[in-house]
């Protein structure tokens, strides 16, 4: 295997396991553009989306499943674009197999999961990476600009509003709507990506989580279709209202420092801030414009190239991963138990 070549090495050489939308549309062109990755094999257990695999990969091989591929003991990483209650298993199997890991969000379901793979990350030496790519967008690497260089003063509260229709998501087989495959509802499909957002602005742990949660009446209690969480940080607020049950689909929030306030509307912010004026920040695509998003994957590609390359840069992605696994978990527990405020007892920056 290449994995750990010097950067100026011929491509990487992987694998997409689950060949439906997100695949097609979000990780595989970029990967088609790359000069350090090439994809020379799917694995693909549908026949039917094994014939489009076929189709728009003549030259790849592919495989009904991931036993046959790591046999061939040939490739350098996987990028996991299957439903999440497949994820940790096909983590486990590739990084004992000596493959670094690209995984579609969430990366697990679980904290138990969380820390089989861990383990086996240390143990084989493994990048696990998951697609953070929503702190790429350009309205929101704005809005962490502004609030770098100070333009709001310390940030004391955060609210985020994300509303969408009941028909969003659901991938190639609607797997969405099945809460044995999903994993969970909204939480583990929008509240995944705001946390991480959340921890990009308030750099620490929070103190305390609370949620509270409207399940589907269709799908079943596992299924959650509304979320409103409150994180508690030392001097900080945050507050996250997700929803599948909107009329339309928008973005919208803000964030207010001790000078200052950044309105977040879509597709553009407003910065009041300083006794100025209202100064307005517009952007090509809005954060609700769509599923995938192909300019914020390029960087989170190139970061996953980093880590695999370079041992000291590692950690940093899966740090994030491992605040959103558990306050992911913390939010499930506190809704069970009438959605009061849990401690986060264990710092998880």
């Amino acid at each position: 295997m290449t994995g750990d070549n010097p950067k100026h090495s011929p491509p990487l050489r992987g694998a997409i396991i689950g060949f439906g939308n997100v695949a097609i549309h979000a990780h595989l062109p970029l990967w088609l553009k790359s000069n350090h990755f090439r994809i020379d094999a799917v694995v693909e257990p549908l026949p039917e989306r094994a014939r489009v695999a076929m189709d728009v990969l003549p030259e790849a091989r592919i495989y009904s499943g991931i036993e046959p591929l790591v046999a061939e003991n040939d490739l350098d990483f996987v990028d996991i674009c299957t439903p999440p209650c497949f994820h940790a298993d096909l983590m486990l199997e590739s990084c004992r197999s000596g493959l670094h890991v690209f995984c579609e969000k969430p990366l697990v379901t679980s904290l138990e999961s969380l820390h089989k793979i861990q383990e086996a990350a240390d143990e084989f030496q493994r990048v696990i990476f998951t697609v953070n790519n929503w702190k790429h967008a350009p309205l929101w690497s704005k809005a962490v600009e502004l609030i770098r260089e100070n333009r709001i003063g310390t940030v004391r509260s955060i609210l985020l509003t994300v509303l969408r229709p009941s028909n969003s998501g659901g991938g190639a087989t609607n797997w969405r709507k099945c809460a044995e495959i999903a994993g969970g509802g909204i939480l583990l499909d929008h509240g995944w990506h705001h946390f991480y957002l959340i921890l990009s602005v308030i750099n620490e742990s929070p103190l305390s989580i609370s949620a509270r949660m409207e399940y589907s009446q269709v799908n079943g209690p596992g299924l959650e279709e509304t979320v409103d969480v409150v994180l508690r940080f030392r001097d900080a607020e945050a507050r996250l209202q997700l929803t599948w049950r909107a009329s339309y689909r928008q973005n919208y929030g803000t964030i207010t420092g001790e000078q200052g306030t950044i309105v977040i509307n879509d597709d553009h912010l407003i910065l009041h801030a300083d006794g100025l004026p209202p100064t307005r920040y517009d952007f090509a695509e809005a954060l609700s414009g769509g599923s995938h998003h192909l300019d914020w994957m390029k960087p989170v590609m190139e970061d996953f190239h980093r880590e695999i390359l370079e041992v000291d840069a590692r950690g940093a992605n899966f740090m994030e991963c491992k605040y959103c696994a558990q306050l992911t978990y913390l939010a499930y527990k506190s809704h069970r138990e009438g959605s009061c405020f849990i401690p986060v007892h264990n710092p998880i920056l």
